[in-house]
């Protein structure tokens, strides 16, 4: 694994256009989940993060992951679950995502870290600590309740992620600059 990318696209047009099917693409695969969204929520989420970081890079795909955060959690939301400690889970995770996979060989270890990544800062952490906050459930209990899911979920989005993120580098499926 070389580095990891601190630039993005220059924000053109068309740039622009593609970020917007992007951020509609993470909207609708972070709809498609099971279990409670405050505790155990399991999504396709992480696939729509990937593709975000992988053409964004991180800048543009923390800005483009706040947008998808404002959106859901507010003109499509169900219940009133906005908290501004998402929203900055969100940008967060578009930084992530961009700065392991813009721009890179996508290699099966890149995407094994770049999950461990995601899930131990985003998941993990933060999110658990939000719901701490929010909910004033006792932490630790929440974190023990929460690290299964997140061990269990770690190999397979890592596994999911490749797949499709490999794909789609191997194809040279681009967007316009």
């Amino acid at each position: 694994m070389n580095k990891l990318t601190w630039s993005s696209p220059k924000l053109t047009n068309k740039v622009a256009i593609n970020a917007a099917l992007l951020i509609a693409l993470q909207i609708v695969l972070s709809k498609i989940s099971l279990g409670p969204e405050n505790v155990f929520k399991i999504s396709l989420g992480f696939i729509g993060t990937a593709l975000v970081g992988y053409y964004l890079g991180p800048w543009l795909g923390g800005l483009a992951m706040i947008i998808a955060d404002l959106i859901s959690n507010t003109v499509l939301a169900s219940t009133a679950n906005f908290f501004i400690g998402f929203t900055f889970g969100a940008f967060l995770a578009g930084v992530i995502a961009g700065a392991f996979l813009h721009k890179q060989e996508i290699t099966w270890q890149r995407q094994v870290a770049y999950a461990f990544c995601q899930i131990l800062i985003i998941n993990t952490c933060l999110t658990t600590t939000w719901i701490h906050l929010l909910w004033h459930t006792p932490f630790k209990a929440l974190l023990m309740m929460r690290l299964p899911k997140e061990i269990i979920s770690w190999p397979i989005e890592a596994f999911v992620g490749f797949i499709v993120i490999h794909e789609i580098a191997r194809r040279r499926i681009a967007i316009k600059e």
